[in-house]
């Protein structure tokens, strides 16, 4: 009868990350290869790093609770009008909403002037927040 194998050692056996292991020492570069230069990133001013910021691929994403029912409602109502109306995407007829309803108000409440900006943990949270009635 063959006995059982032997167990292999683990490269991580007596090691923790109190104790890790140390790092192998790196290769030295082969004689026929060229050396390559390495280039420091350039400093980016705090300015410049902001405006990168805001040149970013996607704009901000914004998200809300809403009933199934109405959401399958405004999502009939794109379907069925984006060549009509020219909406692409629920993002695109979500935002014209959006902003319709925004620009409304700042003309009935503050002179047709843009409202001052508010930060996301500025708004209120809870149950109430989130447009469910409260018993």
């Amino acid at each position: 009868m063959a006995g059982r194998p032997a167990a292999r050692k683990s490269n991580l056996a007596g090691t923790s990350p109190v104790n890790p292991v140390p790092a192998a020492p790196a290769a030295a570069p082969r004689q026929d290869e060229p050396k390559k230069a390495v280039k420091a990133a350039p400093a980016v001013s705090k300015p410049a790093a902001e405006e990168l910021v805001k040149k970013r691929k996607y704009p901000h994403k914004v998200s809300f609770y809403q009933d199934m029912s109405d959401t399958d409602r405004v999502r009939g109502a794109i379907l069925h009008t984006m060549i009509s109306e020219g909406n692409r995407n629920l993002s695109q007829f979500i935002h014209k909403a959006v902003m319709k309803e925004v620009e409304r108000l700042e003309a009935e409440y503050n002179g047709g002037q843009p409202w001052p900006a508010v930060k996301a943990n500025d708004m209120p949270k809870g149950a109430a927040a989130h447009g469910e009635k409260e018993d």
